[in-house]
């Protein structure tokens, strides 16, 4: 028996052996055998995709397909029939007068094989005959799988209600399908995936460009920098040395910059392992406001401050050039990414498109204040996330983190359907 072939469709060299070992009177079970599939998939394989081929008629004869055909002595259900029985009549069909007429069926054809190929009978047979043929089966079985994939699957007012509820979030609160789909999965008729082809097709008024992710982003201006030498024992190969316990417990750390004659820039902490973001504001782009904000995160911690930020991950900005100042005292140990490797902190950089929905390039940040930094914190750490297994940051952090940080710097969680990233949520906020 060939080995077991799994969850795969049956392809035209199948058919052409399924209508082969019909041909030769082979039961259920050999051509199952045959194929390596189950007795069920050649069953409905035949019932789905035979062909009909209906009743024999001929020019000369009305078709007899009653049980009682040969041994019926009725006479009289019309005019040419006053004298002879009814069941010999060859000019008008009396099955739809008489009331013991009884359709006669093949027992083949309601049971295995369900054709009637193989059957020597088929010449001069006046039954009901089926006849399974692998071009037609393909040709059947290729137009489902067609339709099963167009148009929508679902009813108008089901699609309806989809549509009303993701649209205002989409547009108004810039939430992700994928958020979306996370809270309200339960009351949608399709999966997220079919969603992105519903809005491909145009369907229900929505468009590709409503879709964040969708949205192309401008190639970033590169200006020169100076050369950092990256001082030994803080490289990426040291970084990558370390064991991988010890490396997810990494907290990715970067600046995000407004327009060039903004002071303030903002300071982006993520946890890589619960993806949890920290936002913060510093007044000046500058590496001792980078110190001034660690050193009040471990006022605040205490001496919890080492093992809630055991390593650090940066670039080489500026900003960050010191590590004797961040790693005051054996407090935490910085490493740093090589030169245009921003894909070695990619958690932290896919995190930077979420803050930037609220403040898009162009933006100033000279009006921002802590507060706004942790209400937008506090609406992209509340997203469900995929690699979370449909849970938010937040959901993970109450177990993970302390609750002094997340009371310190006025981090709340926000409902998934009240989530924005959007510009409004700063002037909301």
């Amino acid at each position: 028996m060939p080995e077991n072939r799994g969850y795969r469709h049956l392809t035209f060299d199948d058919r052409c052996d399924i209508q082969r070992l019909l041909s030769s009177n082979a039961t259920m079970s050999e051509i199952a055998s045959g194929l390596g599939v189950s007795v069920s998939s050649v069953t409905r394989e035949i019932k789905r995709n035979r062909r009909d081929d209906g009743y024999r008629v001929s020019p000369t004869s009305m078709v007899r397909h009653c049980t009682h055909v040969m041994t019926c002595q009725v006479k009289g259900l019309c005019h040419g029939c006053w004298n002879r029985r009814c069941a010999s009549c060859r000019t008008v069909r009396c099955t739809n007068m008489c009331v013991r007429f009884e359709r006669d069926i093949c027992k083949k054809n309601t049971a295995a094989p369900f054709c009637c190929n193989g059957c020597v009978s088929v010449p001069g047979c006046h039954k009901h005959r089926y006849h399974y043929d692998a071009r037609a089966a393909q040709k059947l079985a290729d137009s489902r799988l067609v339709e099963s994939r167009s148009g929508i699957d679902t009813t108008s007012s089901r699609f309806e209600a989809m549509i009303s509820t993701v649209t205002p979030l989409i547009k108004e609160q810039g939430q992700s399908i994928a958020h979306i789909w996370a809270t309200h999965r339960s009351e949608f008729p399709c999966s997220e995936r079919t969603f992105y082809r519903y809005v491909d097709l145009g369907l229900g008024g929505m468009k590709n460009l409503d879709l964040l992710a969708k949205a192309r982003y401008r190639p970033r201006k590169r200006r020169p920098t100076a050369k950092f030498c990256c001082p030994e024992g803080h490289t990426w190969q040291d970084f990558s040395a370390m064991a991988e316990e010890e490396r997810l417990t990494t907290v990715e750390m970067d600046c995000v910059e407004g327009v060039r004659t903004d002071s303030k820039v903002l300071l982006a902490m993520l946890f890589k392992r619960i993806s949890f973001l920290l936002v913060f504001v510093l007044e000046e782009h500058t590496q001792a406001c980078v110190e001034e904000t660690l050193d009040s995160l471990q006022t605040l911690l205490g001496c919890e401050f080492p093992s809630v930020f055991p390593v650090l991950l940066a670039d080489r900005g500026h900003e960050f050039q010191n590590h004797g100042r961040i790693e005051k005292a054996g407090r935490t140990k910085l490493y740093y990414c090589e030169p245009g490797r921003a894909d070695q902190k990619g958690a932290i950089e896919n995190c930077h498109r979420m803050v930037r929905r609220v403040l898009p390039k162009g933006t100033s940040f000279d009006g921002l204040t802590q507060s706004d930094a942790a209400l937008i914190a506090s609406h992209v750490n509340s997203m469900p996330r995929a690699s979370l297994r449909r849970a938010s940051p937040f959901d993970l952090a109450r177990h993970v983190l302390p609750g002094d940080l997340l009371e310190g710097i006025s981090l709340q969680q926000v409902a998934p359907d009240d989530v924005c990233l959007r510009p409004t949520l700063i002037t909301r906020g």
